[in-house]
């Protein structure tokens, strides 16, 4: 068993997350290319990168922009769209592309989101909405937690097609945890957070592995008394 707590199913979605890139992202981004970067890899990135690469990536105003002019170029991706939909385990759905110019921001300069039914996606074909691929192949119970309210990866990235859609692909064991408030990998409890920590995100992990375990253990018990 496994959970994923407040990180995405399909990051393509962060590409046009607009308010926390320029809200919360900026402050995360500093700190990532100041530490990790420049602290700690910045001769490998200026051996692997152009000069005007390494410019750009030196201005990366939020996560997205280190990732297009840093991740992306490092790796040898074809762009943002091609790294977010490699690292994503619904990044081969089909995606919608808006071609009226009113999107905006996105990456190539167009807007992007999950094609619901009866959409073009950007294969030109019809879509139904329904997930398949890498989603339809999860083996063991996963739950993939988020809230959402979440200021830096978007809820979007875990529930952009129906959910119980999503829940119901494959064998069925993607578990959708959604809640209405906790932000990043937080959940703060009480009047004075500090004093529980990471309580109910722990609590939560902590529960579902045991909660699958017992589950086995019973199925294990039957089967050896049938």
């Amino acid at each position: 068993a496994a959970m994923a707590v407040s990180g995405g199913l399909d990051m393509r979605e962060q590409i046009n997350f607009f308010r926390s890139q320029r809200l919360w992202q900026p402050m995360l981004a500093k700190e990532l290319r100041d530490t990790f970067i420049v602290g700690k890899f910045d001769a490998r990135y200026r051996h692997r990168l152009t000069e005007e690469d390494y410019l750009e990536l030196m201005r990366s105003a939020h996560i997205s922009e280190i990732d297009r002019h840093g991740v992306v170029t490092y790796n040898g991706f074809d762009d943002l769209m091609h790294y977010y939909s490699e690292m994503s385990a619904f990044g081969d759905h089909s995606i919608c592309i808006d071609r009226s110019g009113g999107g905006g921001g996105g990456d190539g300069g167009e807007g992007t989101g999950i094609c619901p039914a009866n959409l073009i996606d950007d294969k030109g074909d019809d879509d139904d909405g329904d997930p398949v691929g890498r989603l339809s192949n999860i083996a063991i119970p996963f739950v993939a937690l988020h809230a959402l309210d979440d200021p830096l990866v978007s809820y979007r990235t875990v529930a952009s097609v129906d959910p119980e859609v999503m829940v119901k692909t494959g064998s069925g064991n993607l578990i959708l945890l959604l809640t209405k408030s906790g932000g990043h990998v937080g959940w703060p409890l009480g009047l004075n957070p500090a004093a529980r920590g990471w309580e109910w995100m722990n609590n939560s992990v902590r529960d579902f592995i045991l909660a699958v375990d017992a589950a086995r253990k019973e199925q294990l018990l039957r089967e050896g008394v049938d």
